[in-house]
Parts: structure tokens; C-alpha cells; sequence
């Protein structure tokens, strides 16, 4: 009997030719199966596009001695999710610094300044989420 092994692959017609020939309906859940598998770990939409991921669900941000840490809170992120982390010293964020983050911790000796840090979640193929700022999109919260 053929099966599919990839939650959520299918094709069209599937029934209809697994009536009519069950090698071709086990080559078509094989590749069906398999472009499931691709489209899943790549985060890709069904049309190829990649919706991003939610936003961060918060910012921890300290400096002792000039080195700042600031840890992205970003619980049950998915697999392959990347951020974005910009710091200004204008709470408008006038001319950010743009960072590129692996991993949700950023960690800079940076002494004797005033910045606001801000980040964000995408995919490799994706657009980013929202920004989620260090306080608020309102009122950003200084670290110095």
C-alpha cells in the first residue's frame, strides 16, 4: 500500500491513481512526501514564500563596564529563525547599528554610551516580524 510519510503532503487526483496503479501512486507519495519534508524544514509557504516568524516576545538589555548583553526572549522559536538586532543612540533609531543574529544573544564593548536596542525574527527566505524594542516602540528604554 502507498503512504504518504510527511504530514500535510498530498497531491491532487491521489485517489484515482492509487486505483489505477500502486507503483505510480508510491513514486508520487515518495516525491510528494519528500517536497513536504523540504517545504517544512525550509519554513517555506505553500507558494514558495516564506511567512516569518513571530516576533520576539521580549528584550533583556544590561552593560556593566561598557560590555552590553542584550537577550532576545523568544520562546518556541522555529527551527532555522534568525534575528535582526539594531542599536542606536537615538530612541527614533536614527541611523541604527544592523546586526545579524545566529543565536538570540548579543554581546559588544561599546563604553561610556546611551543606546536603545531593538530585534526582530525572520527565516533565511523570509521578511522580518514586528520590531520588539528594549521598553516600548513608544517610549524605548535607554541602557548606559
Amino acid at each position: 500500500m502507498s503512504t504518504l510519510t510527511q504530514k500535510g503532503a498530498t497531491y491532487s487526483n491521489r485517489a484515482h491513481i492509487l486505483n489505477q496503479s500502486r507503483l505510480l501512486a508510491q513514486a508520487l507519495d515518495d516525491i510528494a512526501s519528500q517536497v513536504e519534508a523540504v517545504r517544512s524544514q525550509g519554513n517555506f509557504g505553500v507558494n514558495g514564500s516564506a511567512s516569518p516568524p513571530s516576533a520576539p516576545s521580549a528584550l533583556q538589555a544590561s552593560v556593566k563596564s561598557g560590555l552590553f548583553t542584550v537577550t532576545i526572549v523568544h520562546p518556541n522559536a522555529p527551527a532555522g529563525t534568525q534575528w535582526r538586532l539594531q542599536y542606536s543612540s537615538s530612541p527614533q533609531f536614527t541611523n541604527p547599528i544592523d546586526v545579524g543574529l545566529l543565536h538570540p544573544v548579543f554581546q559588544a564593548s561599546l563604553p561610556q554610551q546611551v543606546l536603545y536596542f531593538r530585534a526582530a525574527a525572520k527565516f533565511p527566505a523570509s521578511a522580518q516580524s514586528a520590531w520588539t524594542y528594549f521598553g516600548s516602540s513608544a517610549k524605548p528604554v535607554s541602557v548606559s
